[in-house]
């Protein structure tokens, strides 16, 4: 199913919103975000994937835990491997919120979508 996805990211103390055609499936949703496609898998553990001709960026959110993650350029073909520290999620079924911090970047970063 086609929908409108209204995304609000605040990366430290940048703050920036678009607004995106997406196609959402029931565990997927996928959107054109400026030169990355953007895939969010919705299961047990939530997903992030931004992917372009460059990069791979892939990161999966465990509430109040420590995940790892990786972007990979592709380029290089070098792999830097991310720890990731999720806050929290929120999930309904018009609204994704994920706070979570890039230790290895330190980076915080929360990521809101609203549909």
């Amino acid at each position: 199913m086609r929908i409108d996805v209204n995304v609000i990211i605040k990366n430290n103390n940048e703050l920036s919103e678009a607004k995106y055609k997406a196609l959402k499936t029931k565990n997927k949703i996928e959107y054109l975000e400026k030169e990355y496609k953007v895939s969010l898998i919705l299961g047990d553990v939530l997903k992030l994937k931004r992917e372009n001709d460059e990069y791979l960026f892939e990161m999966e959110f465990v509430p109040n835990k420590e995940s790892c993650g990786i972007c990979k350029l592709k380029k290089e073909n070098a792999i830097i491997d991310l720890k990731i520290l999720t806050d929290y999620v929120v999930f309904s079924s018009d609204i994704i919120i994920i706070k979570y911090k890039v230790l290895t970047t330190e980076q915080d970063v929360v990521l809101k979508i609203e549909m």
